[in-house]
């Protein structure tokens, strides 16, 4: 009878031990869900301070990004960009850098999940690509792609 007691105390145990780890995934769940939030309110505080012209205090880094315990993916990002805190233009910007041809608005986008950045619509990624082209930072060229504009010294003078 004594190994019938032990299977029956292991399946209990593991029963409450399975509840328990439910319950960590789910709070883990949460805190992602807050993390995400967050930055992106600091974004989005980001952008109003420098449309309004407030003073830009250092920019504190916000950590790694955050992946749940349950996703198949390296904690590293795709390509390795950090594009969380930074505006939407900005991460554009460095996911345009970061190219190796001009890109469309949907491979932008893609680039965006790729690094953990999915809070941003691919209407919005449109609207920061027009907002570049309007500052001369991008250029479209045709076909849906565009690319950014060179604004070294060496291509002004040539």
């Amino acid at each position: 009878m004594e190994i019938v007691d032990a299977i029956a105390q292991a399946e209990f145990e593991l029963q409450e031990t399975l509840d328990e780890l439910k319950m960590a995934k789910e709070m883990v769940v949460s805190l992602e869900d807050d993390a995400k939030k967050l930055r992106v309110e600091i974004v989005g505080l980001r952008s109003y301070a420098g449309r309004k012209g407030l003073g830009q205090e250092p920019v504190v880094p916000l950590g790694d990004n955050v992946h749940p315990i349950s996703a198949d993916v390296p904690v590293e990002t795709a390509s390795g960009l950090e594009i969380y805190g930074m505006t939407r233009s900005e991460a554009v910007i460095a996911v345009m850098e970061n190219a190796v041809e001009a890109l469309d608005r949907n491979q932008i986008h893609e680039m965006f999940h790729d690094n953990g950045r999915y809070e941003d619509t691919l209407d919005q990624v449109s609207l920061a690509l027009s907002g570049l082209k309007r500052n001369g930072r991008a250029q479209k060229l045709g076909h849906g792609k565009w690319q950014l504009i060179d604004e070294s010294p060496t291509a002004s003078s040539l």
